[in-house]
């Protein structure tokens, strides 16, 4: 279901119910009004009354298994299971009504990473590459080469060198009336991704991930860690984003 669809749907004097799979913390921050929390790890286990129809509400930030959620749904008696295109992250950007608690911090920028990027739906996602030339020496000496081939390294999946216009994405992201791609922003390590996240949230469009550690977690193709002395490059170690995510 769209965005656009639930709207009307809510609007209207329809019985469904929206079950957002968010953690209760991130729920608490900001959900679509009405909606009940169940997180995903207990949505198979969570005893449910027969609700009807239900949307299935995630992050929309390709890292949450919003399928299992309407599979597991699904199979309850009683429930007619369907996932909201893009998720919250979606439903903000189209500008629809959301709870917000009282005292908002400042948002902070959302990451996903490389791992989930790599199990994510290719047609889902738009790689925006903004990583430059020349990269650190650092990474020419770990990897032999300048900057990462991403479509090598995530077949499948579009890329961009800007998120604005090029696709009709930005458009569908702000009125809700198809499914918007999940934009990936990758830079260099040199703030690029921040800059341009601050600008995607002024226009209005919430769905969009950083890729934590940008071209230095695709150059070492995923591995954290320390980079061992005597390779050419000095030791350094990944720094974690927030959520646990490595940047």
């Amino acid at each position: 279901m769209t965005v656009a669809e639930l709207q009307r749907e809510l609007a209207g004097a329809t019985n469904l119910t929206v079950v957002d799979i968010r953690a209760t913390s991130v729920f608490a921050r900001g959900h679509i009004p009405g909606a009940i929390n169940i997180p995903a790890p207990v949505v198979e286990a969570k005893l449910l009354p027969p609700l009807g129809r239900v949307v299935v509400c995630d992050a929309g930030l390709g890292r949450d298994k919003v399928e299992a959620a309407v599979k597991a749904l699904s199979a309850k008696p009683g429930i007619a299971a369907e996932a909201l295109d893009g998720g919250f992250a979606a439903w903000e950007s189209s500008g629809a009504a959301a709870t917000r608690a009282a005292g908002m911090r400042p948002e902070a920028p959302n990451y996903i990473t490389y791992a989930q990027l790599k199990v994510a739906k290719p047609e889902e996602v738009v790689l925006v590459d903004l990583r430059h030339e020349p990269v650190a020496k650092a990474n020419i000496a770990a990897t032999g080469e300048s900057l990462t081939d991403l479509g090598k390294e995530f077949a499948g999946m579009r890329t961009r060198k800007s998120p604005f216009g090029g696709s009709g994405a930005t458009k569908a992201a702000v009125d809700g009336s198809s499914p918007a791609p999940l934009l990936v922003l990758i830079d260099s390590g040199d703030g690029k991704a921040e800059e341009m996240a601050r600008a995607l949230r002024a226009n209005g469009i919430k769905r969009y991930a950083i890729l934590a550690g940008g071209e230095l977690i695709l150059a070492r193709h995923g591995q954290a860690g320390l980079r061992r002395e005597g390779q050419g490059a000095p030791s350094a170690t990944l720094n974690p984003a927030p959520g646990g995510a490595t940047k």
